[in-house]
């Protein structure tokens, strides 16, 4: 995107955007837009535990708001990208908090529906449909989210050692891979940074993620920017 063209984001707390998905996937009504949001959800919440932040996920669109955007706007597969944005994260400080805050560049893919998963075959994946696409010198997040896989059957390490020793370097500023493991009923999370470094965040449980967003206080807003 060009660096003086403007843009404007609608930023939705979490607490609403998995109200809203929980009552897509009880009305079968999962499209990609929608596993896409719950992929941020997921992510948000797992940084949340970790950092004990709060944060809230931006919808970026071109040009200026024309007006109030409705929740179920945000659901549709035609709205909030820009280019390799497909959302963006700011931290939550609540009404009344400071206007001037970060802003945190994200790309979202899920890996699933392989024939044969694996580590090596995790690797080829973020390597064709990611990384070769993406220009260099981005300040963008991946978050990879391996979509009802077990997570103890992929070698961190060896994926993590893979984008460290990359020439030429990896273009994107971080690399998280998400993985969600269970039943609807027990379902847990864990999620590992794993470019440029490799960390692992705090494991997440469905008790967990309630307790969180029981917490939330926020309110569906707008930003603008050149």
């Amino acid at each position: 995107m060009d660096t003086f063209e403007k843009w404007h984001a609608c930023f939705v707390d979490v607490k609403t955007l998995v109200q809203q998905v929980e009552a897509r996937r009880s009305a079968g009504k999962l499209n990609r837009r929608t596993r896409e949001i719950w992929t941020a959800c997921i992510f948000t919440l797992c940084l949340e535990n970790n950092e004990n932040k709060r944060f809230l996920i931006g919808f970026p669109e071109r040009g200026l708001p024309n007006g109030p955007i409705t929740v179920n706007q945000v659901f549709a597969d035609d709205f909030g990208e820009i280019e390799d944005w497909d959302i963006i994260l700011v931290e939550d400080f609540g009404p009344g908090g400071k206007e001037e805050r970060d802003i945190h560049q994200c790309q979202l893919v899920s890996y699933c529906y392989r024939q044969n998963p694996s580590t090596d075959d995790l690797i080829e994946f973020i390597e064709t449909k990611k990384i070769k696409k993406c220009p260099p010198g981005t300040d963008l997040r991946l978050i990879v989210h391996l979509d009802d896989q077990k997570s103890f059957s992929f070698d961190w390490v060896k994926i993590s050692i893979h984008l460290q020793m990359r020439r030429p370097h990896c273009p994107y500023s971080q690399v998280f891979v998400l993985a969600e493991t269970a039943d609807l009923e027990r379902r847990h999370w864990s999620c590992r940074q794993v470019y440029p470094l490799m960390i692992q965040l705090k494991n997440l449980d469905l008790e967990t993620a309630r307790a969180i967003l029981a917490s939330r206080i926020t309110a569906v807003g707008q930003n603008s920017a050149d």
